[in-house]
This record gives structure tokens, C-alpha cells and sequence, in this order.
């Protein structure tokens, strides 16, 4: 999640002129729909590229100093996250609200949403003051292997103060999500990567502080994020929207917020929970277990940067087309999306499958790890096709406010599938076993999603 100091004017990204037909997205052509999504989708793609590279960056670090750092700072960036996403994944739809504003020609709406998301982002703040608690419960009840909670816990102690400018990011981003700037947001993802990794370098080996080291890095890079976005946001759409600023939410406001970006952040949340629980079954297998799976998953990540970015683009190119009353348009744009992440998918699982030993030696050399880490690649090589659908039919089903679904499918297949499976595989057949538990879940996932995008009922959902 990178950031830009600052844009000249004339190269400042605008938004859309409100009363004026939509580019492309208004226009039947099939072409003039798979070049918005594209055109959307990879600024999306290199942002999210910065966005692992910071947990990559973390991680290579980590590498240099043992094993045991690279199992304990993936588990703590997990729980990290987890404690975050509920609020993360609700603003996230901000991009939702404001997009259907912007597809109605509703400039009023587009401000006005944008400020109550940007309320709303403030619940960082509390939560920054109970996340140390929270972290070490999970930490705790998670019960990792000896020596692996000492560290996690140095780790996230550190790196949990950067949540209220995370949130206030999130939203900032999310809104110029929904007016169609991705641009904005793939720079500030760079200038946090370049930050954090001179940070990171100078703190962990410069002044020797190792894991705490990595964790400022990240604190201070995250931070400077989180403002600028906020500052580009009020920078940018003055003139367009006048002042993007701080309302008060009306009770009929917290009502679609509740109905839509509450379920949208619990599936966030009960996903990335149980994936979180899914890691710490592995870490009680041991350090080298979850060093294995944590350098796998870093990869993963990193192919899943084109299904994260074509969500986002397929979610509010639908969400807009929605707002100008297509929803022919917008089944067609769910569909191209699937389409054109099945083939990006499909380079990814082959390259998983012909080089796994030497990817996971780019981290670690250790002979266990190798072997362990091939055999995680081999698995997730099984699921990557099936895990990029679902993702993009997740975010054109979010797109439309269909967001309740979402969360019973997942809270069904994460929990009462994925970990249960996890917890009994993993002692019996090892860290490949309890992978196979994630490829049930994926499994079910996508077909469920696949049914739900087909039968068309997402398009009774109302904002």
C-alpha cells in the first residue's frame, strides 16, 4: 500500500464528470467492457503488488534472521489483519455506495457517502487502545509451538497502533474505488513499499533490533499511507464534489451500512479468521510447518493480485452499471471477469506446479522447508483457478449488495469445513493435509458463487 508525496495537477487523476454519460461502462460493446475492467484493474494489480511486498519485504527480512522469525511475524501479520477486517471490509464498500451514486449522476450522493465512510473510518481509534489485549488473547488461544509467541507478540505490539490511519485510508481509497481512481492508489501502494523496505533494512540490520525493527518499519510506512490518502482525497475531488469532509451518519444512513458494509466486513472477517485458526493448527505442528506455509502463502499472494484487483474493478464497474439501470450490463461484466482471471490463473498453477523448490528457495534454503514448502505449492496449485473465480464473483456480488449471501456461505464453508477438516487432517497426513482443507473450502466456495452470480438473485439487493 504504497504512497505518492504528492501529484502535480496535471497529472492529478479526476473523477467522472457527474451528468455526463459514464465512459464505457454505459456502452453494450462487449471490447468497450473488457478495456474499462483492465483499465480499472491493473493500476489495482500493481497496488496490490506493493501491498504483499510489504509482507513480502518482511518476511525476506526475516529469512536473513531464522526460521522461527519467519513463522512468528507471518502468524502475528495474520492476526494483525483479522483484528482489523471486520472494519476494513465494511468501508471497503464505500467504493459500492459511492459508485451507485456516481452510475445514478447523483454528485450529492457521491458526497455524502463519501462522508459518512469517512466517519466511520474513525472507529480506529478505540480499537487501537484494546488492540494490544486483543492480539495477545488471539496470540494465546491460538497456542503456537514454544518460542513462536514471544515473538509474534514483539512483532504485533508494535505494528497495532497503525490501524486508525489504516482505516481512514481504507475508506479514502475505497472512495476514489467508486469514482473510478485506481491510479491515485497504486502510487501510494509504491511510495509504502519503498518506505517500509529502508526502514525495515536500516532498523532490522542497521540498529540491530531485529523483529521489532521490521514492525516499525511497517508502522511508520502504513502511516504515511493512511494520511496521504486522506489528503489526496479532499485534494483531488474539491472542485468536482466540493469538500469531502467528516457528516454526521443519519439513522437511515447506519441502517444501509448495516444491512450492506456490516456483512460485507464480517466475510472479510470470518474468512481471514479461520484462516488465521488455520494457521495456528499448522504452527502447532511446529516452526518449520508454518515457516513452510507462510513462504507458500507469500506467493499465493502475490498471484492473487490480478483476482483482488479484478473484484474490486468488477465490483464497481457493477455497482455503476447497476446505478444507470443496466443490469444487463452489469451480468456481462461479472462474467468478462471471470473469464479473463481464469486465464491469469492458469499461469500461476502451472508455474506452481513446474517450480515449486525454487521459489520457496528464494526465502530459505533449510532442506525440510523445501520440501515442505513444494508440497504446500503442489496443493494451492489444485485450488488457484477455482480461488480467482471466486473471488471476482465475490466482489461482483458485493458489488450489487449482495452481501448477506456472502457471509452465510463463508461462515459455513470456513468454519464448519475448513477448520474442522484442518484440525483432523492436519495431526494425521501433516502441513499438506491441512492445506487439502483449504482446497475443500475454496472448492465449495466458488461453486456456491458461481450459482448465486448465475441465478441472477443479486440483482434484487437494494443500497
Amino acid at each position: 500500500m504504497p504512497e505518492a508525496a504528492s501529484l502535480p495537477p496535471t497529472e492529478a487523476p479526476t473523477a467522472p464528470q457527474v451528468g455526463s454519460p459514464v465512459p464505457d461502462v454505459t456502452n453494450n460493446a462487449p471490447l468497450g467492457t473488457t478495456r474499462e475492467l483492465v483499465t480499472l484493474a491493473w493500476p489495482l494489480v500493481l497496488s496490490n503488488l506493493a501491498y504483499t511486498a510489504v509482507g513480502f519485504t518482511d518476511t525476506l527480512y526475516m529469512g536473513r534472521l531464522g526460521v522461527l522469525e519467519v513463522g512468528a511475524v507471518g502468524l502475528a501479520g495474520l492476526v494483525l489483519f483479522t483484528v482489523s477486517l471486520l472494519f476494513r471490509g465494511a468501508l471497503n464498500t464505500a467504493a459500492t455506495f459511492v459508485a451507485r451514486a456516481l452510475g445514478a449522476r447523483d454528485q450529492g450522493g457521491v458526497r455524502r457517502w463519501a462522508g459518512v465512510f469517512l466517519t466511520l473510518s474513525l472507529v480506529g481509534l478505540p480499537l487501537a487502545l484494546v488492540g494490544p489485549w486483543l492480539v495477545s488473547t488471539i496470540l494465546t488461544l491460538l497456542g503456537s509451538a514454544p518460542g513462536i509467541l514471544p515473538i509474534a507478540q514483539t512483532y504485533a505490539h508494535i505494528r497495532i497502533f497503525e490501524i486508525p490511519f489504516v482505516l481512514v485510508g481504507v475508506a479514502s481509497l475505497a472512495i476514489m474505488l467508486g469514482l473510478g481512481n485506481t491510479r491515485t492508489p497504486m502510487l501510494l501502494s509504491w511510495m509504502v513499499v519503498v518506505v517500509n523496505a529502508a526502514l525495515a533494512a536500516l532498523f532490522v540490520f542497521g540498529f540491530g533490533w531485529g523483529v521489532a525493527g521490521a514492525a516499525w518499519g511497517s508502522l511508520i510506512a502504513v502511516a504515511i499511507q493512511g494520511l496521504l490518502a486522506f489528503w489526496l482525497l479532499l485534494r483531488l475531488y474539491r472542485e468536482e464534489y466540493g469538500r469531502l469532509w467528516f457528516v454526521r451518519p443519519t439513522v437511515s444512513e447506519l441502517k444501509s451500512v448495516g444491512r450492506i458494509s456490516l456483512p460485507a466486513g464480517a466475510t472479510d472477517l470470518a474468512d481471514v479468521g479461520a484462516f488465521t485458526v488455520f494457521l495456528g493448527i499448522i504452527s502447532r505442528l511446529g516452526p518449520t510447518e508454518l515457516a513452510a506455509s507462510q513462504i507458500a502463502n507469500q506467493f499465493a499472494s502475490f498471484g492473487f493480485l490480478p483476482a483482488f484487483a479484478l473484484s474490486a474493478s468488477t465490483s464497481s464497474l457493477l455497482s455503476r452499471a447497476l446505478g444507470a439501470g443496466e443490469p444487463g450490463l452489469a451480468r456481462r461484466i461479472g462474467w468478462r471477469g471471470v473469464g479473463l482471471i481464469a486465464g491469469l490463473m492458469l499461469v500461476l498453477t502451472l508455474t506452481f506446479l513446474f517450480f515449486p523448490r525454487a521459489l520457496i528457495g528464494l526465502f530459505n534454503h533449510d532442506p525440510k522447508v523445501l520440501e515442505l514448502g513444494s508440497t504446500v505449492l503442489a496443493v494451492m496449485a489444485g485450488y488457484l483457478l477455482l480461488d480467482g473465480i471466486g473471488i471476482v464473483l465475490g466482489g461482483a456480488l458485493a458489488g450489487a449488495g449482495d452481501t448477506r449471501f456472502r457471509l452465510l456461505v463463508t461462515i459455513g464453508g470456513a468454519w464448519l469445513l475448513m477448520v474442522p477438516a484442518a484440525t483432523w487432517l492436519a495431526p494425521r497426513y501433516g502441513v499438506g493435509g491441512a492445506w487439502c482443507a483449504a482446497l475443500l473450502y475454496i472448492a465449495t466456495l466458488a461453486c456456491l458463487y458461481g450459482w448465486r452470480f448465475w441465478s441472477g438473485r443479486w440483482q434484487r439487493a437494494r443500497l
